[in-house]
């Protein structure tokens, strides 16, 4: 009687984890993912005496806070509107990452403005070849492994993914690992991405980007052309950076 009792705990024990593990990978099919997006400032000035001077005017970072909602496969990156501009940076420092990139399948769709240029870019996602560490960090309350990429040879970049949120998405384009990216940092760049909450539903999901007016469509061909017209035909590192900023 005694070993019955035992047996049939057991099996109720175990039937209740396999229950709270298929629920957890249920919900987590659907989230919403509250990041900041960290810019030093500073770094990206160098060191010559004039910007010296403009460093003692602006604060060394520059914080963006971003959402990422998730469902059905789609995912959907978005500034968080602020009426308060960062004080002491100036307005054409701002460039640089999107301000919507939609994620469906093997395309997306980023939206980004570029002096009076309202752009909306549709192409096959960007691939990343990632090596995965043994290397973890817990980030929101969810543990996260580290994997490491090079992008156009000389651009590295690590991230940081839960499997426990069954997405390959992440902040801007970055994307094509086994989970969602809770942890990003582009050295090159100066900046860091990194979530501050994670809660397990859609919050306002959308699967579409609405339409914007005066807005013109490109794919990243034809966003490189419009870009180095904008330089007067010249293609120069300059010119390669404001280019890759528009998508990170």
């Amino acid at each position: 009687m005694k070993t019955q009792t035992i047996k049939t705990a057991a099996i109720a024990i175990i039937s209740a984890l396999l229950s709270t593990t298929a629920l957890k990978a249920q919900i987590s099919d659907s989230f919403t993912i509250y990041y900041t997006k960290t810019v030093n400032v500073h770094k990206g000035l160098g060191n010559n005496p004039w910007m010296e001077n403009m460093k003692k005017m602006m604060p060394k970072f520059l914080k963006t806070p971003f959402i990422l909602t998730y469902k059905n496969g789609v995912s959907h990156y978005r500034v968080v509107p602020s009426e308060n501009a960062t004080p002491g940076i100036p307005a054409w420092m701002m460039i640089g990452g999107s301000s919507e990139v939609l994620r469906k399948g093997d395309s997306f769709q980023l939206r980004r403005e570029l002096m009076d240029l309202k752009m909306l870019v549709h192409d096959s996602v960007i691939p990343f070849t990632w090596k995965i560490t043994g290397d973890k960090r817990n980030i929101a309350g969810y543990e996260c492994r580290k994997a490491v990429a090079r992008f156009q040879d000389s651009i590295l970049i690590y991230a940081f993914f839960s499997e426990e949120l069954n997405a390959s998405c992440g902040p801007e384009v970055v994307g094509g690992l086994p989970g969602a990216i809770l942890g990003l940092g582009i050295p090159k760049l100066n900046s860091t991405w990194f979530a501050d909450k994670v809660e397990l539903h859609s919050k306002n999901f959308t699967g579409e980007l609405p339409p914007v007016k005066r807005e013109k469509s490109y794919n990243m061909q034809s966003l490189r052309t419009e870009i180095k017209t904008l330089f007067e035909n010249r293609w120069t590192k300059d010119t390669e950076k404001v280019f890759w900023g528009l998508f990170f």
